[in-house]
């Protein structure tokens, strides 16, 4: 079973808002992703 999330346009606006003060926010975000879809792969197969 494959997932995707999919996060909200309002979101994205102050991700890449936060992004400009906190340069690696996009890193860590994009990371935290890959390890919830690795969990939710892992729990519901």
């Amino acid at each position: 079973m494959s997932f995707n999330i999919i996060p909200l346009n309002s979101f994205d606006k102050e991700l890449k808002k936060l992004a400009k003060k906190y340069p690696s926010l996009k890193q860590d975000s994009a990371k935290l992703l890959d390890e919830i879809e690795m969990t939710l792969n892992l729990v519901l197969p």
